[in-house]
């Protein structure tokens, strides 16, 4: 892997919704990107210039910075094959209208 992964994730800090979307990227990242990424995590009510600069409008949101091209994923991460295609470390994009239930 030549890319180091730069990772930020905007959250409410604190918020049910973050810490599930922190749990789930540390859990995904640490299995995937091992000693492969740097993850920053910003609250929004701390930093509220951060997330106006990157164009956060929701939380909890994952930017993507590096490798490029930046990629932005909004929601708990709780869907691993979105995260994993919106990482880069998965080829085909998920089906947005399969539910995972039905298999």
């Amino acid at each position: 892997m030549a890319n180091r992964y730069q990772l930020e994730l905007f959250v409410v800090a604190h918020s049910t919704k973050a810490q599930r979307a922190e749990h789930n990227l540390r859990r995904l990242c640490d299995a995937k990107l091992a000693g492969q990424y740097d993850l920053r995590i910003t609250d929004v009510l701390e930093d509220a210039a951060a997330a106006e600069a990157a164009n956060i409008v929701a939380t909890p949101s994952l930017v993507r910075r590096a490798p490029l091209p930046v990629r932005v994923v909004v929601g708990d991460l709780s869907r691993r094959e979105s995260l994993l295609y919106a990482l880069g470390l998965e080829g085909d994009e998920p089906d947005a209208d399969r539910n995972p239930n039905d298999e």
